[in-house]
């Protein structure tokens, strides 16, 4: 172990609220992201895209999963783009404000997103229509590929 390693953790032991946050193992999150429910429809090198679909009131909504390298940190939502070779379809989210947690363990960040969806756009999720996906927010994007 380094010498700041333990001179970190001895910080720590004494109290010091920065380094305990440095040192502290989030347990809690990378169990979230290691035990998600719903299908897995797209993937990249470091997570992926997972879904679920929910009616409330014949209102149709997905709610979508996201695991990943960067952090989304907005209060005016954002876009789910699935692009196919002769269709696009893009989803603008319910939720305005979307916080990532993160896990220091697996060095990820997962975030939860629900989008109001109708019957076609459940068709064209399910039926793979789409090769790719980017979660577009703020000035930054993330590409996954679709599963098939």
């Amino acid at each position: 172990m380094s010498i700041l390693k333990k001179l970190d953790l001895f910080l720590a032991n004494m109290g010091n609220l920065k380094a305990m946050q440095r040192n502290h193992t989030d347990t809690f999150t990378e169990s979230k992201i290691e035990n998600i429910k719903g299908e897995k429809i797209a993937s990249s090198e470091n997570g992926g895209i997972w879904i679920e679909f929910q009616e409330l009131a014949e209102y149709h909504f997905m709610n979508v999963i996201i695991v990943g390298k960067k952090k989304i940190k907005t209060f005016n939502g954002c876009e789910l783009v699935f692009v196919g070779k002769e269709n696009e379809m893009k989803l603008k989210s319910d939720m305005q404000e979307i916080v990532s947690d993160f896990s220091n363990i697996s060095n990820r960040w997962i975030t939860f997103l629900s989008f109001d969806i109708t019957d076609l756009n459940i068709d064209f999720i399910l039926n793979k229509e789409a090769e790719k996906v980017t979660l577009y927010f703020k000035k930054d994007s993330e590409s996954f590929d679709i599963l098939k």
